[in-house]
């Protein structure tokens, strides 16, 4: 099987990867602006959460407090995303296992937040319920589809007909 021959699936993961990308830096993008809004806001006495009436979870808070750095993993991790993406519908050699560092490195991280926000909702457990999006129960479950998916995606590089695929071939005249 040459490289001309994209086996089953790495269109559908290529496109998946770089949409997930650039919706990814979409979120970041947003979720920076929401917190230099807040901030300026903040800073001129006035808690647009507080004043709608929703009270933030701690961890909630302190990404807010510390949007900048929360924003430029995001947009991080999203362009890496969307490169290895596109790269890989070119099924560039390099994107196979690039991909395979970035599910791991996602599956770390999920793990890692899933820890930090099982630790702070034991530790919040007298404060008033929060919406549906803020719960534990939400938090472990988005958690463990995330978790599947990275597996998958391991899974799926790993696939012996993947990596023949992805095989680096002498350059043709296409370039």
């Amino acid at each position: 099987m040459g490289r001309s021959t994209k086996p089953e699936g790495v269109a559908l993961t290529g496109w998946l990867c770089a949409i997930a990308g650039g919706l990814t830096v979409i979120f970041g993008a947003v979720f920076a602006l929401v917190g230099v809004l807040a901030r300026a806001l903040s800073q001129q006495g006035s808690d647009i959460f507080a004043q709608a009436g929703a009270a933030l979870d701690p961890l909630s808070r302190a990404l807010l407090d510390h949007f900048e750095a929360v924003a430029a993993v995001f947009i991080i991790f999203g362009l890496a995303s969307l490169v290895i993406g596109v790269q890989f519908l070119r099924m560039r050699p390099a994107a196979r296992p690039a991909l395979e560092i970035l599910a791991w490195v996602t599956l770390g991280a999920t793990l890692l937040l899933e820890w930090v926000t099982l630790t702070v909702g034991k530790q919040q457990a007298d404060m008033p319920a929060g919406s549906w999006i803020s719960s534990p129960i939400t938090s472990l479950i988005l958690s463990l589809l995330q978790v599947l998916a990275c597996i998958l995606i391991i899974r799926f590089v790993r696939n012996p007909a993947v990596r023949t695929a992805f095989r680096a071939e002498p350059p043709d005249s296409r370039g």
